[in-house]
């Protein structure tokens, strides 16, 4: 929470003021929006704010305000977890989830990303809140924020219209961040609110109402110099005050006096300072290192005293108007950021540092969160050094009495840096990983290498270089690290870390060489062996090779089983059941999943694999083509990814979406999907299959340009990418050589990806059925029977629907049996398959054709035609239409026409079910439960039936829906 920033009332911005409180009228009846207000410090901004709010009715909404903090500018998403107030004890869940990752007591895999898990949280908490009452949350002084925050309020601002959210955001013109730029870019030009300087009408009517009369000529010159600053004016005519500078005679005029006039609003803000006793100045210097905002204990943690010591000053503080109750009450700030950059800017350089690092030691020593310690610590080392006051004159500030040993000189570390620093360090690069890098890499440099402490440090550094995103660096500390590790588990650890940096470079067989000397040393441990032979078996399942995937996977499942290490064996069982669905077995896929399941319910530290083997036990289910059981897994996935607030796990459930609706058809909830997580979020292979399954829908609905938009995307994304068979780009690309009259080129395509993996077959299986159609289509006889021989294999045995529908398609179109193509199209509509089930018809009527039975063909070509007008097949239906009107065969009175590009005919099924429940006034997280989707998906839904029904809001359409309901009875 921020304080009102002024004493003076808000005078000139009733525009302004106008526009936030249309926004909140809106606000009220459930609408959102998102404001972003800019000025120089001191014009008013966060005045601006509170006087709109003063004026909402007491109990209407929510008020979250935080702050971004020149101090904090390192520690991932303060100004949130200030603002939503996480860090209090709470009863709600997601709340206590939050806290429990700030300190580090919520188990996390290795190589979690905390701070996006804690940005997912904090929407998911924001949008929680919104449930129970309307939301307004403002972000003061993002110019501070750290880049995460920014981003954070840019992902909000896209999706506040969704829900009662106004979000609010102040920021001054400078610092110019590229990041801050682009979000003031991305928000709408009549959201963007300039302050500028006040008038001279409206600076006259700020002076009049400060001054207690009207001002003279002398006091009117004087306030020019101001140029229009509301804070500076405030505090010119506070210190004339203070002074005896201003009289108001009888008739009202206030009059300037002789007197000393502060020359500018540092020398304004610096008088009321001077104003203080000197033991309230030394408490407002120690207060200043905290930041804007602080709380009392630590306060009096960094001064050494206790509550009651403190009080007399704190009160004449908040007499004189620098400091003020924060907006809850929980803490204290100063009345303006720069009340405290004026105090800060007292101290030298050099007692700047030895202070920040004994108020890190005092607030260790109090139990403060290690992100609260760093804070202290990286100004001590001159992390971010501030020079302001560089070449001041040395002067005797007093320290506070904590007498910890003879601090550090020139930014190295003593011993107490480094024995907190190790035992913090986890829980540091978990939350912050950019302050700990900066911390470990210069407790790193200021250790001998080869020590225990080096390496156990130097493995910490590494973890949050390839958190942070410097996989090179990451990786130069790992190599070097390793060079001198010797103990198994640090081993392991630098192992992982260099195995990840090098996979994400494209260069997984790079670790091949290291990973098996680790596992040749001597006097490796069990458990040691089998965590090195997960990693390499992750490895080689990265880079493609299923079959040693799972031999090292079947070792480190015997290696943990002996030493009854559950981590290991969780991984193991995940290496398995993948390599087991890659063969086409996706049963034992299925079992080995439920094993791992079983096993990551008594670890918690494997509640991440929990959400990825729920994930791929979602796809073997659909692979099963227990579509209505996948769905669900699905959603209890997207569940529980959403309340850990795993960003990269919800991208990969979104990912299964999109596959699973493909299939099944729902290309609009497919399209949703994808296009509902953002692309930085996604693996390169995942993001190359979404491209490649939105291609595949672009070509059938003959939107050729927009598929080779996506063809090209996902061929860019498969350069990067260790995989060589990635099935819907290949489709795609044999699509595309089809469309252009290349059947040749287009069965190529498929044959090369069925000759590649000749042992996962299970991966490729949709291949076999496009292979046959388009060698039957050339005379390819030799691989029309081939194809068919292998979609026959991986059938034989199977009771799965898709798979024997794609043995009896291949087998119906070698044999041109109609009979046998319409068991095949019946097999896929059990499996859930509709475009593969219209392609069996429209084959099984060419061969009625060619037999002469006109009815049967008839009935076949209506059904597949039925089929590819309900999915907007367009490309498909074009092509069977010509080809059977050759034939006499035509449309019958009963098809469907094509679906309308706008008004309620427009709108898929989907989107009719979506305007449905917005009529009945659910919101869109209710909408989402009632049909498992993301929050997301359904704001996209919405999103194209405001664009289909050309109208602007939800209320639009709850009302047409409602009118065009009682049209209907």
């Amino acid at each position: 929470m921020h304080p009102v920033t002024t004493d003076g009332g808000l005078a000139g911005r009733d525009d302004e003021l106008a526009l936030l409180d249309g926004y909140l009228r809106e606000l009220g009846r459930g609408g959102g929006n998102a404001v972003l207000i800019e000025g120089e410090p001191g014009i008013g901004k966060t005045t601006l704010v509170h006087t709109a709010l003063g004026r909402l009715p007491s109990g209407s909404c929510q008020v979250f305000w935080g702050a971004g903090d020149e101090l904090g500018q390192e520690l991932p998403l303060l100004p949130f977890l200030d603002a939503l107030g996480v860090r209090r004890q709470s009863a709600n869940a997601r709340r206590t989830t939050i806290a429990g990752l700030l300190r580090g007591e919520v188990a996390t895999d290795r190589g979690t990303d905390v701070p996006a898990m804690l940005a997912e949280q904090l929407i998911a908490l924001t949008m929680d809140e919104t449930v129970a009452r309307p939301v307004v949350l403002v972000i003061d002084d993002l110019q501070w924020a750290d880049p995460a925050s920014v981003k954070l309020w840019g992902r909000l601002a896209r999706t506040a219209w969704e829900v009662p959210l106004l979000l609010v955001g102040l920021t001054r013109p400078t610092p110019q961040r590229e990041d801050l730029l682009a979000l003031r870019r991305s928000v709408e030009f009549e959201a963007r609110v300039q302050l500028s300087a006040l008038s001279p009408s409206a600076a006259a009517e700020l002076v009049t109402e400060l001054a207690g009369g009207r001002p003279d000529a002398e006091l009117l010159r004087l306030a020019e110099g101001a140029a229009g600053n509301p804070l500076y004016l405030t505090e010119l005519l506070a210190a004339l005050e203070r002074s005896g500078a201003i009289t108001v005679s009888a008739s009202g005029m206030a009059e300037l006096a002789a007197g000393t006039v502060p020359d500018s609003l540092t020398a304004a803000i610096a008088d009321r300072i001077g104003f203080v006793s000197g033991s309230t100045r030394e408490l407002l210097r120690a207060a200043a290192l905290l930041g804007v905002e602080f709380a009392v204990p630590d306060l009096t943690a960094v001064l050494g005293k206790t509550v009651a010591e403190v009080m007399p000053a704190l009160a004449e503080a908040r007499a004189t108007g620098v400091l003020t109750d924060s907006g809850d009450g929980t803490a204290l700030a100063f009345r303006h950021p720069l009340i405290r950059e004026a105090l800060y800017a007292e101290l030298p350089a050099a007692v700047r540092g030895a202070w920040h690092r004994d108020a890190g030691h005092a607030l260790a020593e109090a139990g403060a969160a290690p992100d609260r310690v760093a804070r202290q610590l990286l100004r001590a080392l001159g992390g971010v050094a501030d020079d302001r006051t560089a070449g001041d004159p040395a002067s005797q500030i007093e320290r506070p009495p904590v007498a910890v040993g003879a601090p550090p000189a020139g930014g190295f570390m003593d011993q107490w840096m480094l024995d907190w620093l190790a035992t913090s360090a986890d829980s540091l690069v978990g939350q912050a990983p950019g302050v700990a890098s900066e911390l470990l890499g210069q407790a790193v440099a200021d250790i001998p290498a080869g020590s225990v402490e080096h390496g156990w440090l130097a493995s910490r550094l590494a973890d949050a270089l390839y958190r942070t995103g410097d996989r090179t660096e990451a990786e130069r500390v790992a190599e070097r690290a390793l060079g001198h590790a010797a103990d198994p588990d640090l081993l392991v650890d630098l192992h992982w870390t260099l195995a990840q940096c090098r996979m994400l470079e494209g260069r997984s067989a790079e670790s091949f060489v290291t990973l098996h000397q680790a596992l040749d040393a001597p006097g490796i441990t069990p458990k040691h062996r089998g965590r090195l032979l997960i990693l390499a078996a992750r490895t080689y399942l990265y880079c493609g090779d299923g079959e040693a995937a799972a031999q090292e996977a079947t070792e480190a499942l015997a290696s943990a089983q002996d030493v009854n290490d559950t981590w290991a064996t969780g991984w193991a069982l995940h290496v398995l059941a993948i390599t087991s669905a890659i063969r086409g077995d996706v049963t034992d896929a299925l079992l080995l999943q439920d094993r791992a399941l079983a096993v990551t319910e008594t670890d918690p530290t494997l509640r991440d694999l929990g959400i990825l083997l729920a994930i791929n036990k979602a796809v073997s289910l659909f692979n099963l083509d227990r579509c209505d059981e996948a769905l669900a897994a699905a959603e209890q996935a997207r569940q529980q990814a959403h309340q850990v607030g795993t960003a990269f796990r919800l991208s990969q459930v979104h990912f299964t979406l999109s596959q699973a609706l493909g299939e099944m058809g729902r290309w609009d909830d497919a399209l949703s999907e994808i296009a509902s997580v953002p692309e930085d979020l996604k693996e390169p292979v995942s993001a190359c299959i979404e491209r490649g399954i939105a291609a595949v829908i672009g070509f059938h609905r003959n939107e050729p340009e927009v598929a080779r938009r996506h063809l090209a995307s996902a061929e860019q994304y498969a350069k990067r990418s260790a995989h060589g068979t990635i099935p819907s780009l290949q489709l795609a690309q044999s699509l595309d050589q089809e469309q252009a009259g290349a059947f040749s080129a287009a069965l190529d395509v498929l044959t090369a990806a069925i000759d590649a993996n000749p042992a996962d077959l299970g991966e490729i299986e949709e291949f076999f059925s496009e292979a046959a159609r388009l060698a039957v289509k050339i005379s390819d006889n030799r691989t029309a029977q081939a194809v068919t021989a292998q979609a026959a294999a991986l059938a034989e045995g199977s009771q799965v629907p898709h798979r024997q529908a794609n043995a009896l398609y291949c087998r119906g179109m070698v044999d041109r049996d109609p009979s046998v193509l319409l068991a095949a199209a019946q097999r896929y509509a059990d499996a859930g398959r509709p475009l593969p089930r219209a392609k069996a018809l429209e084959a099984a009527a060419e061969c009625l054709v060619e037999t002469e039975d006109r009815t049967g063909a008839r009935q076949a070509f209506e059904q597949a035609v039925e089929v590819y007008e309900y999915l907007g097949a367009e490309a498909d239906l074009n092509r069977v239409q010509s080809d059977f009107r050759s034939h006499g065969i035509r449309r019958g009175p009963h098809s469907k026409h094509r679906r309308a590009v706008s008004g309620w005919d427009a709108l898929t099924d989907t989107e009719l079910k979506v305007a449905a429940f917005v009529e009945e006034g659910l919101s869109n997280p209710e909408i989402a439960a009632r049909l498992m989707l993301s929050r997301k998906t359904v704001a996209t839904h919405v999103s194209h039936i405001l664009k289909k029904l050309n109208l602007t809001s939800r209320t639009d359409v709850a009302r047409e829906s409602a009118i065009r309901a009682s049209t209907a009875r």
